[in-house]
């Protein structure tokens, strides 16, 4: 079986389009599409089927897909390519409560000397990527398990509701106008699908805005418009970088709503071993945050 081929695939599932893949597979769509037939005389079964304009990925092609990154993986090192430890560079994937303010911080004091590379990824997001070898060690504090992952527990991260300096002077956190995330978390164990982990089944918020991008949400609460739920840390380095008049300040919790902590987690392939860089992420973790 032609491996490239298998990758192609992969590819085509992750984008759920022939297009797009091909595209990002730098061939032509028709080339793509050849490729595939290949792939699927080699294999014996369907893999993509036609529906409309578009395709649908077969039940047995999902999976195969499932289970190729495990397979892809352990070829590249039994090929002998480079592993983390080889590399010039570091892959730290994570998601913008550590990306934004944070990991500047991270790279300056603890990673000067250490050629980083970035990737803004959500959780499960984060999860498929070490699967797939395209990051190498990641931060987050909402684990979706995958197998071959590990989860290293580095802290606890007390969360609050933050508004602008001297607003909503007489509103409490249930009536006060918040701006959330859009996109939902899926997948969490621990039952949480709000991304910002405040507890919408129990305590119900005045939501206004929903943004993609926690930094436009702080924009909004900067403005005066609204709250938002956070990280203690991510206000405090936030104040740090802006006049007093646009710091914000914490609005206590609702009355009998428990404080709330989020447990967080250094992500890793069971298969790495932990190197300086891990063990300099975990250092700033727990002096940072």
């Amino acid at each position: 079986m032609e491996t490239n081929r298998l990758k192609q695939f992969c590819t085509i599932v992750e984008t759920g389009n022939m297009r797009k893949a091909a595209n990002l597979l730098g061939i032509s769509h028709s080339g793509l599409s050849k490729s595939m037939k290949v792939f699927e005389n080699e294999i014996g079964f369907p893999l993509l089927l036609p529906s409309g304009r578009g395709i649908v990925i077969s039940d047995l092609g999902m999976k195969l897909y499932e289970r190729s990154p495990f397979f892809l993986n352990e070829l590249n090192q039994l090929l002998g390519q480079k592993t983390t430890l080889e590399k010039k560079y570091t892959r730290i994937g994570s998601f913008e409560v550590f990306t934004t303010y944070f990991m500047g911080r991270v790279l300056k004091n603890y990673l000067r000397d250490v050629e980083v590379e970035i990737h803004e990824l959500v959780p499960g997001r984060l999860e498929e990527a070490l699967i797939l070898n395209k990051v190498d060690v990641g931060i987050t504090y909402e684990p979706v398990p995958r197998r071959g992952i590990e989860y290293v527990k580095v802290k606890s991260l007390a969360m609050g509701v933050f508004k602008l300096k001297d607003s909503f002077q007489d509103q409490t956190a249930l009536t006060v106008p918040f701006v959330v995330p859009v996109s939902p978390l899926e997948g969490a164990p621990s039952g949480v699908r709000g991304r910002d982990g405040w507890p919408d089944e129990k305590f119900r918020r005045n939501v206004r805005y929903r943004v993609d991008l926690m930094i436009t949400g702080l924009e909004l609460v900067r403005q005066g418009l609204c709250a938002i739920f956070i990280p203690e840390f991510v206000a405090k380095l936030y104040n740090e970088g802006v006049p007093s008049k646009e710091r914000i300040e914490s609005l206590p919790l609702p009355k009998y709503m428990a404080a709330v902590k989020r447990e967080v987690f250094i992500v890793k392939r069971e298969s790495t071993v932990e190197d300086v860089v891990v063990q300099q992420i975990a250092k700033a973790l727990r002096t940072l945050t």
